[in-house]
């Protein structure tokens, strides 16, 4: 494992991270329970309400639930400076959230838009925070390297989303009318998923990829590249009305993502440690799964141009959904996660045997913390759910299986994390009855 250039030193307290990611998997638990429940044609039609719910407790709830609570404590170390406000803005940011989610899903499936009411001004609070709390450390010249020059790149796309998703609630709850709701929520959707969502994997990646699973590093004229041709397509199709511009920037943004993916499994391939390592397979996944979607959004895009929109459009809509959320986004936050949580909780621990350091010794290995075996099941149900939910696109015979699968899917990471938690925890009890007082 390489550390070289963490400031280790500046690390927040455990519970910081720990609250956003044992609350994710809840989260994704309910949009599956929510589909199972769902009429089996749910998935035939992107906006169907149903499917607005589940996709937002997927993208909120849990994706940006984990990436928030990342945010707090990858910062930190990799710049050398706490975010401001540490654990009372991560607690307002996490109670905001979760709140907001929950009445915005339940909003969407329920197709009771005045219950966005209550969600705008949650959900609105918990990013204002977040935003202006990271922003004022992001201005700043922190260290950081292409990791801290890229999350610049992903605040500023996680602002626009977060202004066109609030807007278009708003348009939902009568609060406004928006002239024309399809293109916003369009817009919405690729600085979502294109924008904050892509750019921060990328910025999270430069660190752990050659960290943990020790390959080179990402050249520097590479990682910069990325976020800036990332950034200014998606700044071009928001703004840029002319067909061919357009055109370009979707050019432009998948070549960008499908050359970022085929450089992550490159680096993948040139491991140096050899012992098989599951979420290096979740990394793999994701990044296919990332080829795939640029290959599909620019294929989808072109064909719209050139023909009336039909049922099969749609249908690629809503694949292309599964590929970038389910594929790309959740497998590399499984992944992470079962690396991130062990090293989290080992580092701790270790802190808190320095008046005794005998007590070293009794520590779990941090393969123990979330074992191998545990992290392989993770992977197979993974897999297995988001073969099932591309299936249900095309029959909805296999809505249902689908939504067990991935139900399974999310329980069991909250299961393993949990233990994971539980064991951290004991071991904290144990450390503080063995240390002199």
């Amino acid at each position: 494992m390489r550390m070289q250039g963490l400031a280790l030193e500046t690390i927040p307290p455990i519970h910081i991270p720990f609250r956003f990611f044992l609350s994710a998997p809840w989260m994704g638990l309910l949009g599956a329970l929510i589909l199972l429940v769902s009429d089996t044609d749910a998935m035939a039609f992107q906006w169907n309400p149903a499917l607005l719910g589940v996709t937002h407790l997927l993208t909120l709830g849990f994706m940006a639930m984990v990436m928030l609570g990342a945010m707090f404590q990858i910062v930190p170390v990799i710049s050398g400076q706490l975010v401001p406000g540490g654990a009372i803005v991560a607690a307002l940011v996490h109670a905001f959230l979760l709140g907001g989610v929950l009445l915005l899903s339940s909003g969407f499936y329920t197709a009771n838009y005045s219950i966005f009411l209550g969600a705008i001004p949650l959900l609105l609070f918990a990013f204002a925070i977040f935003l202006v709390a990271l922003g004022s450390l992001l201005v700043r010249g922190v260290g950081g390297g292409d990791s801290i020059f890229c999350m610049r790149f992903a605040g500023l796309s996680l602002l626009v989303a977060v202004g066109l998703g609030l807007l278009r609630s708003a348009n939902y709850a009568g609060l406004t009318d928006l002239p024309v709701i399809d293109n916003v929520a369009n817009i919405h959707i690729a600085w979502g998923l294109g924008g904050w969502t892509l750019l921060l994997v990328m910025a999270a990646s430069y660190q752990v990829i050659p960290m943990f699973h020790v390959t080179p590093a990402y050249p520097v004229p590479l990682a910069r590249a990325l976020p800036i041709t990332v950034f200014l397509s998606l700044l071009a199709l928001t703004f840029v009305e002319n067909p061919i511009v357009q055109g370009l920037a979707v050019a432009f943004l998948g070549v960008a993502a499908m050359s970022y993916a085929v450089y992550t499994a490159y680096l993948l391939s040139r491991r140096k440690r050899k012992i098989p390592d599951v979420t290096a397979g979740f990394w793999r996944l994701s990044m296919g799964c990332l080829f795939l979607a640029a290959l599909l959004t620019m294929a989808v895009y072109f064909w719209a141009a050139l023909s009336s929109v039909t049922a099969m459009h749609h249908r690629m809509y809503i694949v292309l959904g599964i590929l970038t959320i389910y594929g790309f986004a959740i497998s590399v936050i499984q992944g992470m996660l079962q690396k991130i949580v062990p090293f989290l909780s080992y580092l701790h621990l270790q802190r808190r045997c320095l008046a005794n350091i005998e007590l070293l010794q009794t520590l779990p290995h941090m393969g123990n913390i979330i074992p191998a075996s545990n992290s392989r099941w993770q992977f197979r149900l993974h897999a297995a759910a988001l073969i099932l939910l591309l299936l249900a696109t095309a029959h909805g015979f296999f809505a249902r299986p689908a939504a067990l699968v991935m139900a399974a899917d999310f329980a069991w990471l909250g299961y393993t994390l949990s233990r994971a938690a539980w064991l951290y925890h004991r071991c904290v009890l144990r450390i503080a009855r063995s240390s002199p007082q």
